[in-house]
């Protein structure tokens, strides 16, 4: 996924990094407050740390710590690859 292409963070892979351009707008008021609460804001960069063995939840480095998200909640946050 190495692109400028938009995309969503739930897609990246493993040991992938990006940068967060925003939350999309279908979000819910309750998750976004919480996404941006945590750290996601535009301008972050973001790198994936580990997949649980089914997909879900994903680990994400962000700021130094490491969050695990819900690939429905981190399909509301929007990068751009590197």
């Amino acid at each position: 996924m190495k692109n400028n292409k938009p995309s969503r963070l739930g897609f990246l892979k493993r040991d992938e990094s990006a940068n967060i351009t925003g939350i999309a707008k279908d979000c819910q008021r309750e998750v976004r407050q919480r996404l941006l609460d945590l750290g996601f804001v535009n301008g972050a960069e973001i790198h994936v740390q580990n997949r649980s063995p089914l997909g879900d939840p994903i680990a994400y480095c962000l700021h130094g710590t490491l969050i695990s998200l819900r690939k429905k909640d981190a399909l509301h946050v929007l990068i751009s690859c590197k």
